[in-house]
């Protein structure tokens, strides 16, 4: 009965999203990637549960093919790093390794040399070229699900089979970071299921992944065929993982798409760089001065919006950086923390407080008393996103400044950021792995009849923040570190933005079928061969 229950929930959830669920995101790069995990086990204990046909199997969509540069199918994007390599992996702490590149040189971070190791085959025994490399990358250049990620790389070029060069937009000492693209072989864009150089191969009729047998891991795997069910429904893929037919899932417990998977399964968390936080529109009368923005900081429980509100799914961060990172300053962050009194303190000192005798709040703008009416905005796609953003509006109003939130639909979310009609915003923001903030800090022509101000919705109008993060970047490994906090930290005590947290999602298995899993944040299977898997 408990069983039946549970499926019923998760079919009149999938229902719902099916009928009710817009598409829109809140401002994020466009990839749908998967993340690393702590291992954290939810519901009750229950019946050790492992595969209920004594196979290993994956959703798999017939239609999407496997190209990973195409990224047609979201399904097969899952398990198409078990196809494909890519040409650097990004671990969990965001440390970066190749087993693709056996060399590389550069001087100033602008122009790099890459020399690769030709032992590394594709699944026709032929083996990867720089001109294979060089073409992935510019083919991916193309496609949305890599642009932002591969927007610092200028050009590209092969010298001959084991040499290629790429050229940056401007120089960037973490350009590698961004290069976990997956490669495929020169001119084979056009084909849906090109052959890769990973662990496995697909099988003739497309029913199960197999070793490639020229794949430096054969001898490592732990399972000799990996079988793909072409569940295609929502509700038929929720009731194949539920009964134990398919073995893996991956869930956005925070987005407009949480399918609610029942208890009886082993959940570990993942981490992201999608960062939740409060923006504001600097040139609104509340926020024209650094004081009622750091205020705003001082009203985030952080621990009781990510534990309670969120679930657990998100990772505290008062800085603009993963606290995975090793750029994070604990002891900066630290003071950073809940505290309405100190809230209250800034609050005054920005010119808030009661001025005209109504026992209303009002603020002073250049001698002018204006009344305290804030326009908060968030976008209602997440039901995560309005719990945490009305707890917020709560706090501002129970302390008698008046603060009106609007939720909003994906479309009009995005446009009242560009038209600026707005005073605060929760956002969220994919981040590249070299942490760089400059799209949402960079000044745009403001001479231009009709301003762009693309992702700087803070209407920032100093050079100054770009600046330190192109210091960063251009920076030497023994200054790096130093450079990055002074960029961060003119970010953090300005207040244009106030980090809330990082996303973290969800890899469920059923219990007691998979261990020793080393999830990315671009890889659900990154080192497989390390896993353990129990079918019996």
């Amino acid at each position: 009965m408990i069983k039946v229950s549970q499926k019923l929930i998760c079919l009149l959830l999938a229902i719902c999203l099916l009928a009710g669920c817009g598409s829109g995101q809140t401002p994020q790069e466009t990839e749908d990637e998967q993340g690393d995990a702590s291992e954290v086990y939810l519901g009750e204990e229950v019946k050790k549960k492992v595969a209920a046909d004594s196979l290993f199997t994956l959703f798999f969509d017939p239609e999407g093919g496997t190209n990973p540069i195409q990224a047609k199918s979201s399904v097969n994007m899952q398990f198409s790093y078990l196809l494909y390599d890519t040409l650097f992996v990004v671990d969990e702490d965001f440390n970066v390794s190749s087993e693709i590149v056996r060399e590389v040189k550069t001087s100033d971070y602008s122009w790099w040399t890459f020399y690769i190791n030709t032992d590394v085959c594709f699944s026709d025994g032929t083996p990867i070229t720089a001109y294979d490399i060089v073409y992935s990358i510019q083919r991916a250049q193309q496609f949305s699900f890599y642009q932002n990620r591969l927007s610092c790389v200028y050009g590209s070029s092969a010298y001959n089979e084991e040499m290629f060069a790429l050229s940056a937009t401007q120089p960037n000492s973490q350009l590698t970071a961004m290069l976990n693209v997956p490669i495929i072989k020169n001119n084979a864009n056009t084909e849906d299921w090109p052959l890769g150089s990973g662990p496995y191969m697909l099988n003739e009729d497309h029913t199960a992944l197999v070793p490639n047998p020229y794949n430096r891991h054969r001898d490592e795997l732990p399972l000799e065929t990996i079988y793909l069910g072409a569940y295609t429904e929502t509700g038929a893929r929720i009731t194949a993982f539920e009964d134990a037919l398919v073995d893996i899932v991956t869930n956005d417990p925070t987005g407009a798409y949480n399918l609610g998977y029942g208890s009886g399964n082993e959940t570990r968390y993942y981490d992201t760089t999608s960062m939740h936080y409060i923006g504001f529109n600097t040139r609104s009368n509340y926020f024209l001065n650094n004081n009622t923005r750091n205020a705003i900081g001082f009203l985030l429980d952080r621990d009781y919006l990510v534990n309670s509100l969120m679930g657990g799914c998100g990772v505290t961060a008062a800085l603009p950086v993963h606290p995975r990172s090793p750029l994070y300053d604990t002891a900066y962050a630290s003071q950073f923390h809940y505290d309405p009194d100190v809230a209250w303190a800034l609050f005054e000192v920005g010119g808030v407080a009661e001025l005209d005798g109504d026992e209303d709040l009002e603020i002073s703008v250049s001698g002018i008393v204006v009344q305290m009416n804030i326009k908060f905005i968030c976008n209602n796609d997440s039901a995560v996103k309005l719990v945490m953003a009305r707890r917020l509006a709560e706090e501002l109003n129970a302390m008698g400044i008046t603060t009106t939130l609007y939720e909003l639909s994906w479309g009009d979310y995005l446009q009242t950021l560009k038209d600026g009609d707005f005073d605060m915003y929760y956002g969220e923001v994919r981040l590249r792995p070299d942490w760089d903030l400059t799209p949402m800090l960079k000044v745009p022509n403001l001479t231009a009849k009709n301003i762009d101000w693309k992702m700087n919705y803070a209407r920032i109008s100093d050079d100054g923040y770009a600046d330190y993060y192109a210091a960063y970047l251009a920076a030497p490994e023994e200054t790096r570190y130093e450079l990055f906090q002074e960029a961060m930290r003119r970010v953090c005590d300005s207040a244009v933005i106030i980090p809330m947290c990082f996303e973290r999602r969800e890899v469920l298995t059923h219990r007691g079928a998979v261990a020793n899993l080393h999830p990315t944040q671009y890889d659900l299977f990154n080192k497989f061969y390390e896993w353990s898997i129990t079918l019996e």
